[in-house]
């Protein structure tokens, strides 16, 4: 039987009977285990497409209800994705270009003779990875290193994955340097490689500048409250974030006309926010399901419902662009998405849920963090030396992710941006050490910083898991660790600019430390987890999680709904089981 080149696409089973035939006995398991992993299906019925497995189960897509540890789900993908590419042929496919005697092969072999183990070459060999994974996918592409730049890679970038995108451009990068070598420079382009263009600006291409400057008039107008001639200033305007989330959707909605059909030079938004433009936007929006600057349904309802608001308050009636929606699928779609909890959200609150380990390691992840970062310490400084740059930011990383893990557990589950913005001193202070009278710590933001404008008052205790233990231990130990902490005036000061430290930056340092602890999730998870674990200890109890949220009891209600109803069914189980019990 030929496993290479079949007529009818390739399915698992077909992956699986390769395997076998070929004795690879490490991929059975590993190729079995895709039926539970693609929703019980056979395995004759799972198309054996590469690409399709990539993004169903991402380098980054470690899930813990199905494996134990991060590094487990990754033998796991490589085992699958060498026994795809053996079944399908591509693996000989490579076999093939890797040993071809072209002008990557002599690029290669000038190389080669330069990298090995750090104390016996001037390279290690760890550079010729990227070099290799270029060469093979130009190759593929019937170009020799002459040929290749910046402009081709850039037309294949939709089609490659994040990490894969990186280590080729790590290559030419490394190609750039290696060009002072007599042997590799006339292989080369005449001129070195350029950086890549950004690939997603933060201003939205198509809205110009005179309608960019109209958005914030409109927005500021929509937003900074009522007049008080007395203080002659405007009173109780809107938090910052709904600003942002305002200028966005007016942003999104010129820039989507743009797409569509350009825009007028001389038109201005009272003109461009119009029925008609209005559904080629949300056509655009709906028919767009995977292309560059899709949104989903729920998104694009909530874009619209912040420029209803933007216009009524700027004199410019919505009600015909309402009703011109009115009957809109996809807009409908979106208003049912936007009253539930997000699919990803509900899904970690599932697995919290279901898992008593996950659940202690959630609680708990502010003190996993602070051992392992004083243990790193320990050890760095344990010689009496001092640390690197590397090492110092290793160790400030998981401390100041351990800082925030104690702040939202064990003070207030607040949006992560206010965590990173809390002040220690000056006249906005937002969050107070234990002082002289007070033993304990306490996060306050007034309205105007919280998305919902609420104000938030949350004290961390002494002895409360350890929370303000571990506040003070990164005040004490890792707050210093940041350049220019001792004249800042914030909780988590910036590395590069002055302020806060940027999200972003932390954003990639909480994901790496959750995965490493074997919970995956994204910084507002705190908030729902908490919720979701509250209401199943506390079935009916909304008025906790108001207070836990700082929001209505409604919204309480509409996001948490289910795991108050799983609780009471569960209840309802038990009273059935009684009634079997009958009497003699």
């Amino acid at each position: 039987m030929s496993f290479f080149k079949p007529i009818a696409p390739m399915t698992f089973q077909n992956v699986l009977d390769w395997t076998i035939a070929q004795d690879k006995r490490d991929y059975v398991s590993p190729v079995k285990r895709c039926s539970e992993l693609y929703k019980n299906r056979h395995l004759q019925d799972i198309p054996a497409d590469l690409d399709e497995f990539k993004r169903r189960f991402p380098l980054g897509g470690f899930d813990p209800r199905h494996f134990k540890t991060e590094n487990a789900y990754k033998a796991w993908r490589r085992k699958v994705s060498a026994a795809i590419k053996g079944a399908t042929g591509q693996l000989q496919e490579e076999q093939e270009r890797r040993a071809r005697q072209d002008a990557w092969a002599e690029l290669i072999d000038a190389l080669e003779p330069l990298t090995g183990m750090p104390e016996e070459a001037m390279y290690p060999h760890q550079v010729l990875i990227p070099i290799r994974k270029l060469a093979d996918l130009a190759r593929q592409h019937g170009k020799d290193p002459s040929q290749i730049s910046q402009e081709w890679l850039c037309g294949l970038r939709p089609r490659l994955g994040s990490n894969e995108w990186k280590s080729l451009q790590s290559a030419f990068r490394q190609l750039n340097h290696f060009r002072y070598l007599s042997s590799v420079r006339p292989l080369l382009p005449p001129e070195p490689f350029a950086e890549p263009a950004v690939l997603r600006a933060k201003l939205l291409p198509g809205v110009p500048a005179h309608v960019a400057a109209e958005i914030n008039d409109w927005v500021l107008n929509a937003t900074r409250g009522e007049y008080d001639p007395v203080e002659d200033s405007f009173e109780e305007g809107t938090s910052e974030n709904d600003k942002s989330s305002k200028t966005a959707a007016l942003r999104k909605f010129i820039s989507t006309l743009s797409e569509c059909a350009g825009l007028e030079a001389n038109l201005g938004l009272r003109e461009l926010i119009s029925p008609d433009n209005a559904v080629q936007v949300v056509r655009r929006w709906s028919s767009n399901m995977d292309g560059a600057g899709k949104i989903t349904a729920g998104t694009a309802h909530g874009y619209l419902k912040s420029i209803y608001v933007v216009m009524a308050r700027n004199g410019l009636p919505p009600d015909a662009m309402k009703a011109q929606l009115a009957n809109n699928r996809f807009l409908k779609q979106g208003k049912k998405q936007g009253g539930d909890m997000s699919p990803g959200a509900r899904t970690f609150c599932e697995t919290l849920l279901g898992s008593q380990k996950l659940t202690l390691t959630f609680l708990s992840l502010h003190v996993q963090l602070r051992n392992r970062a004083q243990e790193l310490l320990n050890n760095f400084t344990g010689d009496g030396r001092a640390m690197t740059s590397r090492e110092i930011e290793e160790v400030r990383s998981i401390g100041s992710v351990a800082a925030v893990c104690a702040l939202e557990t064990r003070g207030a589950p607040i949006r992560i941006e206010n965590a990173l913005a809390l002040a220690i001193r000056g006249d906005t202070i937002t969050f107070h050490l234990p002082g002289r009278m007070t033993d304990h710590a306490t996060i306050t933001l007034s309205p105007e910083h919280t998305k919902n404008d609420s104000e938030i008052w949350a004290p961390i205790e002494r002895g409360n898991l350890n929370g303000l233990e571990v506040i003070e231990w990164y005040m004490e130990t890792i707050r210093p660790l940041y350049p220019g902490a001792d004249s800042s005036d914030f909780l988590f000061p910036g590395i590069i600019a002055e302020g806060n430290l940027p999200y972003e930056t932390f954003l990639g340092w909480f994901k790496r430390e959750t995965r490493a602890a074997g919970l995956p999730m994204t910084p507002h998870n705190f908030r729902h987890g908490l919720a979701s674990l509250l209401i199943e200890a506390n079935p009916g109890r909304w008025d906790l999680l108001e207070r836990l949220l700082d929001d209505t009891v409604g919204t309480a209600r509409k996001n948490y709904g289910w795991v108050n109803k799983r609780v009471q069914r569960s209840e309802v189980q038990k009273y059935v089981l009684d009634l079997t019990r009958l009497k003699a």
